[in-house]
């Protein structure tokens, strides 16, 4: 229940007498007002920052008056404290580390931070908190360190206070209920986020400009992402050292130190392939002792920086465990799966090896041996039951990261090892207890489809890493990468493993990685977007949250969401495998992170379509006469349009696969394609899709002839 009731203007008259506003407003004998917001679309109160204005503070403050100038049909003013005139208005919001907040005694301790405050105090309402000196051009990139107390203070009154919602990017899905006057109770709360680090991989332009009919419409679309992940408080107040450790280490050592790494079947120690891809042999001490001495050297040359946490990066290189080495091997449970695994019973060639580079091509070769001995579940590659199912590497990580943990203890006490769960050492350990101080970053195998049966695999492999002694972990997650631009929902278990992984040690999140199909992946892209600022907001809620936008149209969107995710959910693991080869390009099975449209033949039927216009055509029949909820609705169409004639184009282009000489098909496939490219230049302004990211897939993994931005 928010902290709101609303006063006519004899009442307030009565305040700026003094006297109490209680029983008769209904609050009983003991409420009163002590802070009016406006009163007859009439501001009465100003926004006061400090006379020194700081990025931060800057960007609160035009937030507030952005909502307050939409809520109430007004014109907020924003002035210096060293210029506005107490007297212009009865009330002040004062944002930041005013003057007037130290005379309040705020915020009277240290705060912590990303920490807000709110309080109100005298004819003042405080809004604070705990600032990064980060300039304002640079709050938008939620990825980098910084702490923006004041500004989630704003927040957190806005969606506290004036039921404010985001529910996606852009106009349309700013939800600002309207209203002419506003009188709020005694306020003093308090907060902090929940995750030391809230943010999505993917959230920038780098990688290639594709898509948009311009630069400018890109870099619009991106400013529009940025601002809604910020308003969800995506960002990071520490920055853990994690990722890929070891990706130059071949260049560094590979001559020198052979010994440093994978022992391959052929009795090579080498790369596969990519030298960044080669793995550690994690039994040998050299690679220990070195790898604490490059972390002292990189710890003492940038002055412990503040926002660097001491944590060594012991993450491995992007690929499965592959040292077969007497030593690592002994580290290994007694698993019958390694004598399921022709890879580690030891009879793979040189020769088997290259050809196996070769069949995958040069674009993915260099994963050739993860996906043999690694979980085929990731990439959703071709299924070969003799070498199923994988052998599991955890133990000997678990000792990996324990010796490390140990040999940088010697020199620095606080320092913490930060290691992977992932590919073929995902499973919790058997054997080897972990010593409490390691964080793992657990990278849950699958990301298509995300069933019970991966639910399951990840609650018990999660909670095997907690029994086996870690207390800490990272969440990191790749089930975004699903979908593509097409309607897509697996949010109800994805949420509901987020607050599991919160309630058992998860400290940090960030998820590869944002397609930015807001249109199409609505409800699943807003829950987990929210979920990062409480991670127990459940799909449930998160879905009433959405339809709660949609007024008297909520009933026909309620069935067109449910009837996206009862389209998701109701594919099973074999069925998406089949899809997937049967839309096999490159070295992908379609649907993979890189091609994800190539299955939309078969993953959306025509019914499928027709039925979801029908539903939103009844919607906007509903919301006749309210031109916000028009409005959202048509956004919605508008990502199912983009699916709709992108998977026209995909048909197009299997029909002129089966007869490249067959010029009428080609023709076709060409007006399709044309189709939809005109069609998303005249919908990119609205952000309903990141169409640089489709474009990117599209390229890639399809063939499409995108061309970059530019030429």
């Amino acid at each position: 229940m928010t902290e709101i009731f609303y006063v006519s203007e004899m009442m307030k008259k009565l305040l700026m007498a003094g006297v109490a506003l209680t029983s008769a407003l209904g609050f009983g004998a003991t409420a009163s007002v002590a802070f009016v917001v406006a009163e007859d679309g009439v501001p009465q109160a100003d926004i006061v920052v400090p006379s020194k204005l700081s990025g931060a503070v800057q960007y609160a403050a035009e937030e507030l008056k952005y909502h307050l100038d939409k809520a109430f049909g007004a014109d907020f003013e924003i002035v210096g404290e060293d210029k506005f005139d107490s007297a212009a208005r009865p009330y002040h919001f004062y944002l930041g580390a005013t003057a007037a907040a130290a005379k309040a005694g705020l915020p009277g301790r240290e705060l912590k931070p990303d920490e807000r405050m709110l309080r109100t105090s005298g004819n003042g309402f405080f809004l604070l908190g705990d600032d990064s000196n980060i300039g304002y051009n640079s709050i938008p990139y939620t990825w980098t360190v910084r702490s923006l107390g004041t500004l989630y203070a704003v927040y957190d009154f806005l969606e506290t206070n004036l039921e404010v919602k985001w529910i996606w990017p852009g106009p349309t899905g700013e939800v600002i209920p309207k209203r002419r006057s506003m009188a709020l109770k005694a306020i003093d709360r308090s907060g902090i986020e929940p995750l030391d680090e809230r943010y999505f991989h993917g959230t920038a332009s780098w990688g290639g400009k594709y898509g948009f009919s311009s630069l400018e419409a890109l870099d619009a679309f991106y400013a529009a992402q940025s601002k809604f992940l910020v308003r969800h408080r995506h960002g990071r107040r520490v920055k853990s050292k994690s990722g890929h450790a070891f990706a130059d280490w071949w260049e560094r050592f590979g001559e020198t130190h052979p010994e440093y790494f994978n022992l391959l079947p052929d009795g090579t120690r080498r790369p596969f392939h990519h030298p960044s891809l080669v793995t550690m042999c994690c039994s040998e001490p050299g690679v220990w002792k070195q790898k604490v001495a490059d972390w002292l050297e990189w710890w003492q040359k940038t002055g412990k920086p503040q926002w660097y946490v001491p944590w060594v990066n012991c993450c491995e290189n992007d690929s499965a465990g592959l040292c077969m080495c007497p030593n690592c091997r002994a580290w290994d449970p007694p698993d019958p799966r390694f004598e399921q695994c022709p890879y580690w019973k030891g009879g793979f060639t040189r020769e088997y090896m290259d050809s196996l580079w070769k069949q995958s091509g040069p674009n993915h070769g260099e994963w050739a041996l993860s996906w043999i001995v690694g979980d085929n579940r990731w990439d959703i590659p071709e299924h070969d039951s003799n070498l199923k199912p994988t052998a599991p590497l955890s133990d000997r990580y678990a000792r990996f990261y324990n010796h490390i943990q140990e040999e940088v203890c010697k020199h620095n006490s606080e320092a913490r090892v930060i290691g992977y769960a992932y590919e073929n050492y995902v499973e919790a350990p058997q054997m080897t207890k972990v010593d409490p101080r390691v964080i793992i970053e657990y990278v849950p195998r699958s990301y298509m489809p995300y069933d019970k049966t991966e639910s399951a695999f990840f609650r018990k492999h999660w909670m095997g890493w907690k029994k086996a002694g870690v207390k800490d972990f990272i969440y990191r997650p790749n089930f975004m990468l699903a979908g593509a631009n097409y309607p897509f929902d697996q949010g109800r278990l994805i949420l509901a493993d987020f607050a599991f992984a919160y309630t058992n040690g998860m400290m940090s999140c960030a998820l590869d990685s944002l397609r930015g199909s807001w249109a199409a992946h609505a409800l699943q892209e807003y829950a987990v977007t929210r979920a990062f600022r409480d991670p127990l907001v459940g799909y449930d809620r998160a879905r009433e949250e959405m339809l709660s936008a949609f007024g008297k149209a909520r009933k026909d969107v309620a069935k067109y969401l449910d009837g996206v995710y009862d389209n998701t959910t109701h594919y099973s693991f074999a069925d998406i495998r089949k899809m997937s080869w049967d839309n096999h390009t490159g070295a992908q099975g379609g649907g993979s992170h890189g091609n994800g449209a190539a299955i939309l033949e078969e993953f959306l039927s025509e019914a499928f379509i027709e039925r979801s216009y029908a539903t939103l055509d009844r919607a906007l029949a509903e919301a006749a006469g309210d031109a916000e909820v028009a409005a959202r609705i048509a956004f919605l169409r508008k990502g199912l349009r983009d699916a709709d004639l992108t998977r026209r184009t995909r048909i197009a282009q299997k029909l002129w696969q089966k007869d490249k000489s067959d010029t009428a098909k080609k023709a076709a496939f060409d007006a399709a394609f044309k189709a939809m490219n005109d069609y998303r230049a005249t919908v990119e302004a609205d952000c309903v899709c990141n169409f640089s990211s489709a474009a990117r897939c599209e390229r890639g993994g399809l063939g499409w002839p995108h061309k970059p931005l530019g030429e």
